[in-house]
């Protein structure tokens, strides 16, 4: 089922302190001080958070390149809490097995990668996914300003035939404050820049307190709302997160290709909704499996032809093209990694 046939939907996104979102932030900050220090690092990094404490796993090309304790608390801090974390730290180097498959630039593992994209003015994203995760960055910038609002919370929002239905927004707070005053600031002075609140029922900490957020109030862990890293669960997402993965891994890099190339066809009136699905098999640079779809069947066909021969998914050929060795992906983990233009996947050419 294509977007367009869904009249009715709902999306969700959370803000940087949720306790998933953390982890995910966590994850790309260690990335992003490997590839600092040498381009070629492989880092596959996964992050379990409980209470105080912070478990990092993975695998990493060199265990004394950082310090992995201060870029992991240095980033808890900056989200916005105020005690730092208890590591424990599991990282492994990575296996030969591993390293001999990209290193002659095939595949690092199997899987399967999807990228979307459809004709709108919201970054060819689904409407309510992209209105959840602005009004999520909104919220966050906002209370980083003030000093009743904490770093946890979701926003949540229910379209009917492309009209905002409902709207939930749950933030964590101090102890000491009035629910009715945060509605009337959120409401105020956040809402109005991006929706009209007449005749959208609009919750905000509905029946409830929100004290207790973060670690302390629930466990957290990389990539699990790989859901608002995509596309909302709106169209197909493939097997794999992206948070804490270098540039070889085809999780990451061959789900931003396949958003590049959908968003591309779709921009440049090729068609009016897109969906780009690739595999790969381990060690092979070759994809197993490229297609697309399109609104139109007969359209699709042609297609399919046309980006083999205009977009090259081998590993080291999307890494060039764009442009991943010098990318900074802390900022991906935070309100999806397609929201942003600016983002080198996001790139518009002609075609």
């Amino acid at each position: 089922m294509r977007l367009n046939d869904m009249p009715l939907y709902t999306v969700e996104s959370v803000l940087q302190g949720h306790p998933d979102k953390i982890c995910d932030q966590i994850s790309d900050a260690i990335l992003d001080a490997y590839l600092e220090k040498d381009k070629d690092s492989c880092v596959a990094i996964e992050c379990l958070g409980c209470g105080n404490n912070l478990i990092i796993a993975g695998e990493v090309s060199d265990l004394n390149l950082i310090d992995i304790e201060n870029v992991a608390n240095d980033t808890y801090l900056q989200i916005g809490y105020r005690d730092k974390l208890k590591i424990t730290n599991l990282l492994t180097e990575q296996s030969n097995q591993l390293n001999k498959a990209i290193s002659n630039g095939g595949a690092g593992d199997q899987g399967i990668m999807y990228g979307y994209a459809i004709n709108n003015e919201f970054n060819y994203l689904p409407y309510g996914f992209y209105l959840a995760n602005m009004i999520a960055k909104a919220v966050d910038n906002y209370r980083k300003t003030v000093d009743f609002l904490r770093p946890d919370g979701k926003i949540q929002i229910t379209i009917n035939q492309n009209i905002i239905e409902s709207l939930v927004v749950s933030i964590q707070h101090i102890e000491d404050i009035s629910l009715d005053y945060i509605r009337y600031e959120v409401a105020r002075k956040i809402l109005p820049d991006y929706i009209d609140s007449s005749g959208v029922n609009i919750q905000i900490n509905e029946n409830s307190h929100f004290v207790n957020g973060g670690f302390s109030n629930d466990t957290g862990l990389t990539g699990r709302k790989i859901m608002v890293d995509t596309y909302g669960g709106l169209v197909a997402h493939g097997g794999g997160a992206f948070s804490g993965k270098d540039p070889s891994k085809v999780d990451r890099i061959g789900a931003y290709m396949a958003r590049f190339v959908a968003k591309n066809i779709v921009a440049n009136d090729l068609a009016k909704e897109c969906q780009v699905s690739v595999a790969y098999t381990f060690g092979d640079p070759n994809p197993a499996m490229l297609s697309i779809s399109t609104e139109k069947e007969e359209n699709s066909s042609k297609l399919s032809s046309f980006i083999k021969t205009q977009f090259d998914f081998r590993p080291l050929a999307i890494i060039e093209r764009l442009g991943l060795r010098d990318v900074r992906f802390l900022p991906t983990a935070s309100y999806g990694h397609f929201t942003n233009p600016q983002y080198n996947w996001e790139q518009i050419i002609s075609l």
